[in-house]
């Protein structure tokens, strides 16, 4: 979460009440409690002929559709004893859909209004630091956080442990663990391939990774050698019975001049499945290749980069969760999400390039643009990836940010697919409004 804040002296007595002895004093009691989270209205409509609309519980053919979407996030830490520290979560969720069908046989956001949607308890853990070993032990559900999950407001929750040491200068270390997913509702879009169930063995038996233990470790590092910035990460993890994950991302960013910044990232992922995803799920071994190269100067900003990924014979899957932490290599919005090129799971053989730039006036107002161009190759076309092909989409965006807390945008997409046995396009517009504290 971003910065803390103290927590008001009204909400923590609601809060903490019922657990504080009536020998404990109030003061005492909420000194050490603080409150992170943020607030999120969103907007989206869309339109076109395209089969996954991403924001929408359905994937409403020819049909237009547009639904307002609420999210909010409450953060309370508090420090319970010598260094031990308690966090628990509150997320609330809703959608109301401008117009749409029946959500008892589509899957849709009902029509009209939410009011019913509750906070629930989103995330629950304990943090113990050694300070003599630069130690911190977190246990509990929480956030994976992983190269292969989304690491913002949404991403993916287990329960768990994870470990994490700081012992060397510019090199972090951690190791976790986790079990119980969220795979039912993790997300904003909620991309969990196939909902968790992979498929079926010959006797019927579901196949589902996410019911099974996630293991890893990683190494990341942060340096300065004679001005110029290094990132390297190293990642490994393995999911019982399904597959081994590995992954290694190297950042370099330096200056040149007084106001000019330049960035290269890169990447590597790849995976070896379980035998039993091979023949069961046809799914296949994969690997990821990107690239990316940014300058920042005068309020002027622009990026080049591309990326090569998946299978056309096989299903393949790059991350676990939606597009994981791969901002740096992507551009664009909805093109992730068209067929055979999503990357928690999908049947197709992809390959784009991407430009992406910008200007910010007066450090507040940034108004760019993105252009996504390439395309899906599949062995045999069939229903589930009939639009694959070559992909183009632009994206006009601007943003504004109103104070260090609230920020507005907003993005209009347009995504064109020439596919093998008929085209797609999709139009695509989000309204944001976002408070941070």
């Amino acid at each position: 979460m971003k910065k803390f804040q103290k927590i008001s002296l009204v909400l923590s007595s609601v809060l903490l009440l019922p657990q504080i002895s009536l020998a404990t004093p109030l003061d005492e009691a909420i000194k050490d409690v603080d409150v992170s989270g943020f607030f999120r209205y969103r907007y989206d409509s869309a339109s076109g002929n395209f089969w996954h609309k991403r924001g929408f519980q359905n994937g409403a053919g020819i049909l237009s559709r547009q639904e307002h979407n609420w999210r909010a996030i409450l953060g309370f830490d508090a420090a319970i004893a010598d260094n031990f520290r308690a966090f628990i979560e509150l997320g609330y969720s809703a959608a109301d859909a401008g117009f749409g069908g029946d959500p008892m046989a589509t899957g849709e956001a009902p029509q009209g209004a939410d009011t019913t949607s509750q906070f629930n308890v989103r995330e629950f853990f304990l943090t113990y630091t050694a300070t003599a070993l630069n130690t911190d032990i977190i246990a509990g559900k929480q956030q994976v956080d992983s190269i292969w999950t989304d690491n913002s407001f949404d991403g993916l929750i287990g329960t768990g442990i994870k470990v994490v040491n700081t012992s060397i200068e510019g090199l972090s270390l951690l190791a976790f663990a986790f079990d119980n997913f969220n795979t039912a509702n993790n997300g904003d879009e909620g991309d969990i391939y196939n909902g968790g169930v992979w498929g079926n063995t010959a006797s019927g038996e579901a196949i589902s990774p996410f019911n099974e233990n996630l293991y890893g470790a990683a190494a990341l590092g942060n340096y300065e050698i004679n001005h110029i910035s290094l990132t390297p990460q190293l990642w490994l993890s393995y999911l019982d019975d399904s597959a081994l994950f590995y992954a290694f991302t190297l950042g370099i960013s330096t200056h040149f001049f007084e106001d000019v910044q330049w960035s290269l990232a890169a990447a590597y992922l790849g995976n070896s499945v379980d035998n039993k995803l091979k023949k069961y799920v046809d799914f296949s071994n994969n690997n990821f290749f990107g690239l990316s190269s940014t300058i920042d100067f005068s309020g002027f900003d622009a990026s080049l980069g591309g990326l090569y990924y998946g299978d056309k014979n096989h299903y393949t899957l790059t991350t676990l969760e939606d597009l994981g932490n791969l901002g740096d290599f992507i551009a664009g919005e909805e093109i992730w999400y068209s067929d055979g090129s999503k990357f928690y799971g999908d049947l197709g053989e992809n390959a784009f390039g991407f430009i992406k730039a910008g200007y910010t006036f007066n450090e507040v107002l940034r108004i760019g643009a993105d252009f996504v161009y390439g395309g899906t190759k599949v062995g045999n076309v069939n229903f589930a990836n009939k639009e694959a092909g070559k992909k183009f989409e632009a994206v006009a965006r601007i943003s504004y940010q109103y104070s260090p807390k609230l920020s507005f945008e907003a993005f209009y997409s347009y995504l064109n697919i020439d596919a093998k046995q008929e085209e797609a396009h999709k139009n695509s517009t989000r309204l944001q409004v976002l408070y941070q504290f």
